[in-house]
């Protein structure tokens, strides 16, 4: 059995660490304060739950919807003919993207309430992303201490980006879940590396991969980081154990992919189009996608969260923190045209940023557990660092209240009744056409975009003939 080498000194920091922690110092005061966290994290994505899922990139989450309700209708025994005939059209209409994974859940509380409002699939979004909280947390307190978890934990929860994309109905919220889950996992072998550890590390990983193949960015670099700098590699590699975690986190994105791409060869077309390398050479595409990330997630975060990832107390874990940059750098190169178009292309550059800070909040309360008296230290510090997350969540709050879209199933509905529902159409509407295709149950044909005709370009296509384009879509 390979035990992991921990540079002593190093060690000996990361239990110092532990026991000067600001917020564990008692643990019903710890409890208490991750209390507030976690159910105002959950609060805030629960406020306005029933509005359309228009908020955050509505056609990537009517794509979702389209399919969740298409399994539904399918199935349902007393929905109306045509209504059944139709989910089914619209469920065969959109190509195998990843597994659908996140609709599948949808469908079955679906069936298991009895109706399908679209706004179920918000909890569940919601709920994925407070449990890779949690895992957040644990793993960000073994490797700093209690108060690195803390401030981990808050700024991936009450980020507003964070706070729009983990309510959204796409698979993104879940795959984000799995990440952390199996960076806590790994991390909780690695420590100590027993059978049903690896294992559990092993299904974790793979589970993330399965749901999108793009978290291999967020796992391997900082995980192999992790391994490279933790004593002996060649044991390693002689450990039965790192090829079972190896094995059972490639095997389920490995056989999805020969079932799509070379069984049902409809996953093949996913591939195209989506890597343009010439875009390294334009300095233009750094400066945007910087600006566009920056403004997701904070430029100030940024700068600490880099510098957060060098501070870890442990060699590996300064190693594993760079490998968590390092995957979205190399991501983000692979996927140049989505870092600056596609805003949930970064959703998991938040917990990237939370882990790195961690290191960062385990430093900076330090100093407080010298003032007198401390348990009043402790309440007005802990008073101050939940209004502040109070005042975020009224302003998240104020944001939502102020986007309403509860007018537009309506009126698609209505737009749906005037062409009649066995009517054909061609569109130049939101969403690709996605919202006509929900709300009133027509599925047009789309009149294609300005962007897509942008994007034709950049794939090297030829400028589409719109005279011969309209004549064969008509």
């Amino acid at each position: 059995m390979v035990e992991p080498q921990f540079d002593r000194s190093d060690a000996g920091n990361l239990n110092s660490l532990e026991k000067e922690s600001f917020f564990g110092q008692s643990r019903l005061f710890l409890g208490l304060v991750l209390f507030a966290i976690f159910a105002l994290g959950l609060a805030v994505r629960l406020y306005d739950l029933t509005d359309p899922p228009l908020d955050f990139h509505p056609t990537r989450q009517l794509r979702s919807a389209i399919i969740a309700r298409g399994m539904y209708y399918r199935d349902l025994p007393n929905a109306p003919a045509w209504q059944k005939e139709r989910a089914r059209e619209q469920l065969a209409g959109y190509g195998l993207i990843e597994p659908m994974v996140f609709e599948t859940i949808v469908a079955k509380t679906y069936r298991l309430i009895g109706s399908d409002p679209v706004w179920v699939a918000r909890i569940f979004a919601s709920v994925f992303w407070l449990v890779g909280g949690l895992a957040l947390y644990f793993m960000t307190r073994a490797m700093t201490n209690p108060d690195g978890g803390v401030i981990a934990v808050a700024y991936y929860l009450f980020l507003p980006f964070g706070i729009a994309a983990s309510r959204s109905f796409q698979p993104d919220p879940l795959m984000v879940m799995f990440i952390l889950l199996g960076l806590w996992a790994f991390y909780r072998w690695y420590r100590q590396p027993t059978w049903p550890a690896a294992i559990l590390a092993g299904l974790l990983i793979g589970a993330a991969m399965f749901i999108k193949a793009v978290a291999v960015f967020w796992l391997l670099f900082p995980l192999a980081g992790l391994m490279l700098f933790s004593g002996d590699i060649k044991s390693r590699l002689r450990d039965p154990q790192v090829w079972v975690i190896t094995v059972l986190s490639a095997l389920p994105v490995v056989a999805y992919h020969i079932y799509g791409v070379y069984i049902l060869r409809t996953l093949e077309s996913q591939f195209e189009g989506r890597f343009f390398p010439q875009m390294w050479r334009d300095l233009g595409f750094y400066v945007r996608w910087f600006d566009w990330t920056s403004g997701l997630v904070g430029f100030v975060a940024i700068f600490v969260a880099v510098i957060g990832a060098l501070l870890f107390p442990t060699l590996a874990g300064r190693a594993f923190g760079t490998g968590l940059w390092l995957g979205y750098f190399v991501y983000g190169m692979l996927f140049s045209y989505f870092v600056t178009t596609h805003s949930y292309y970064h959703l998991p550059l938040v917990p990237v940023i939370a882990i790195s800070l961690a290191p960062v909040g385990a430093l900076i309360f330090q100093p407080l557990l010298r003032l007198k008296p401390p348990l009043m230290v402790r309440a007005a510090v802990s008073g101050i660092f939940v209004l502040a997350l109070l005042v975020d969540v009224y302003f998240v709050r104020v944001d939502m209240a102020q986007e309403d879209y509860r007018h537009e199933p309506a009126f698609w509905a209505e737009i749906g009744n005037i062409l009649g529902r066995d009517s054909s159409a061609i569109a130049l509407t939101q969403d690709y056409g996605n919202r006509l295709t929900f709300y009133g149950w027509i599925t047009p044909r789309i009149w294609i975009p300005l962007g897509q005709q942008n994007y034709r370009k950049l794939k090297g296509k030829p400028a589409i003939e719109v005279q011969q384009w309209f004549a064969e879509k008509t």
